[in-house]
C-alpha cells in the first residue's frame, strides 16, 4: 500500500530583525522518509561559498535538528525540521 502522508521539511533562521520560514522540500511517504530528507538536507542547506565548518545537533525526538554553519565572514544558526500535513483545503484534507 502507497503512503499518502505529505511532510515538508523546513529551515527557520534569523536575519537581522527579522525571523524566516522556509520550506526546503516536499515529501510524501512515512515519517521516516521525511527524516531522511531532513537529515540529508542538515549537511547542505545554506552552505556558504567558503565554508569552513558545519555542526548539525539532533533535537530531541529527532523531527529537528540544530545547524551550525560558519562560513569564511559569517556564522548562522538554522532550525531545521519536518511537518506533517493535517489539512489542506484544496484536497479537503483534515486529521
Amino acid at each position: 500500500m502507497e503512503s499518502t502522508e505529505k511532510w515538508i521539511v523546513f529551515a527557520q533562521y534569523k536575519s537581522g530583525d527579522s525571523c524566516f520560514t522556509e520550506v526546503v522540500s516536499r515529501v510524501t511517504g512515512t515519517r521516516e522518509d521525511a527524516r531522511e530528507q531532513l537529515l540529508a538536507a542538515t549537511r547542505a542547506y545554506h552552505a556558504p561559498m567558503r565554508e569552513k565548518w558545519r555542526e548539525v545537533y539532533r533535537m530531541p525526538g529527532g523531527d529537528s535538528y540544530l545547524v551550525i554553519v560558519k562560513g569564511a565572514v559569517t556564522l548562522s544558526e538554522i532550525t531545521m525540521g519536518i511537518a506533517e500535513l493535517v489539512h489542506d483545503s484544496k484536497d479537503g484534507k483534515t486529521e
